[in-house]
């Protein structure tokens, strides 16, 4: 599910694949929590970022859902 970045850990820099910023852009705005962090482009308002998690989520417990049946398929 979703992509994998590494985070230099000296640098404190992680590569940014160019899907990713092509969606992003240069400008970004960062909302963390303690489980997670959430990017989206500066100048997206807070109602299409909210739109776009309720997406994020469908997708998210769909991958779950998948994972549970196939650890839970010889049952």
């Amino acid at each position: 599910m979703g992509l994998k970045l590494k985070i230099n850990r000296k640098q404190r820099l992680a590569y940014i694949p160019k899907a990713i910023y092509n969606i992003l852009g240069s400008d970004v705005k960062v909302a963390p929590n303690r489980g997670a962090v959430l990017m989206f482009p500066a100048d997206l308002q807070i109602k299409d970022v909210l739109r776009s998690l309720d997406i994020i989520k469908v997708d998210l417990v769909h991958a779950l859902e998948l994972e549970h049946k196939e650890t839970h398929k010889d049952e």
